[in-house]
């Protein structure tokens, strides 16, 4: 809109109104607004900054959804460490009820005994075939956010959760100037000032230039021969002097919509930091957390270790074995479960602070 306009237009017509007539015309005309006051150049710092903040929008969508191909491939392989903890307890709980069968044969172990190491090891093996089940859910998504259908992909199964990444104890705050719903909003309040500046030009007159030059004559032939040429230049001002309010509630609409602006990305960077600081300290108390899971898992086997001994013995019943086994069997799903977590957390905390700890 900041450029001069220009249309041209021909017209051939034949009447008999009063005697047959034919005309052809042709006809050229230029117009261009003169921004004294600024409005175009404000509308285009609009439109500018409207265009960058969708820039920013598809940058945030698509870090959102490589944040969550991420927190999937860890839930993918969460569900493995858990499957294959389940299925060495599973050979685990196996032997135990063999050693009970045996015990019963030689008369030393009840049938209750029997009962209860069976259905410990028909419990384990149904949640291993749940967590196989849900493993296999996690590759089908992992296949759609890609793009594939859950057919075309096979991940190759590892049984292991991947390394954690050396997340640093403090990270600089210019950080967050390269996240995409940051800059967006920032954007968009540009974006809402400007508009502020464009209400405000539509209190003073609009100065437009013209100019127009045109042939006429009977025929084709004749505009080339002898044709008639006019021609026109001018200049317009056009300034509303009534308008019952309009322009006063535009403006004071355009600044409302910048205040509302501001105020979102101010909430934005708020938030930003609360995210930010929400997982740096869940990644470093998680790492205690695991710590102390890993000592009560030691804990657990070897108390299990004894309790088996005990049992060959004949000095303890088989419900001290079975829940020997079933606590140590939760503390390394709570070693895993720890380990998960803290893998999501420092997922969330990259994605929080635009996909790396390093500054570009």
């Amino acid at each position: 809109a900041q450029w001069p306009t220009l249309s041209v237009s021909a017209s051939r017509t034949k009447s008999n109104a009063a005697a047959e007539s034919t005309g052809t015309t042709i006809q050229a005309q230029a117009a261009w607004e003169i921004d004294l006051w600024g409005r175009l150049a404000q509308a285009v710092r609009v439109a500018g900054s409207n265009l960058q903040a969708s820039q920013d929008d598809l940058a945030a969508a698509r870090l959102s959804a490589q944040a969550t191909l991420v927190q999937t491939y860890f839930s993918l392989r969460m569900a493995e460490a858990q499957q294959a903890l389940l299925e060495r307890s599973r050979s685990s709980y196996a032997r135990a009820l063999e050693l009970t069968e045996v015990r019963r044969s030689a008369g030393v172990a009840s049938l209750a005994d029997v009962l209860q190491a069976q259905t410990q090891l028909e419990t384990v093996q149904a949640q291993a075939s749940e967590q196989a089940a849900q493993r296999a859910q996690f590759e089908h998504a992992i296949a759609v956010l890609l793009g594939e259908t859950p057919a075309a992909l096979a991940i190759e199964s590892t049984a292991k959760l991947p390394a954690l990444p050396e997340v640093p104890p403090l990270l600089p705050s210019t950080l967050l100037e390269r996240r995409p719903d940051i800059a967006s909003a920032e954007r968009r309040v540009a974006a809402a000032y400007a508009q502020i500046g464009v209400a405000d030009a539509a209190y003073f007159p609009q100065v437009s230039l013209t100019a127009g030059a045109g042939i006429a004559g009977g025929s084709l032939a004749a505009l080339v021969s002898a044709p008639t040429a006019a021609w026109s230049i001018g200049a317009s001002v056009a300034q509303a002097i009534l308008d019952n309010g309009q322009r006063r509630l535009a403006s004071d609409q355009a600044r409302a919509a910048a205040d509302q602006a501001s105020a979102g990305f101010r909430q934005t960077v708020l938030a930003a930091f609360q995210e930010v600081e929400d997982n740096l300290v869940l990644v470093d108390r998680l790492g205690s957390e695991l710590e102390m899971q890993r000592r009560a898992l030691a804990a657990a086997q070897r108390n299990l270790e004894i309790v088996l001994e005990q049992y060959r013995a004949g000095t303890v019943s088989f419900l001290n074995v079975s829940s020997a086994q079933s606590a140590a069997l939760s503390a390394e799903a709570n070693v895993i479960s720890v380990q998960g977590r803290r893998l999501t957390a420092a997922g969330v905390l990259l994605k929080n602070i635009g996909g790396r700890w390093q500054a570009s």
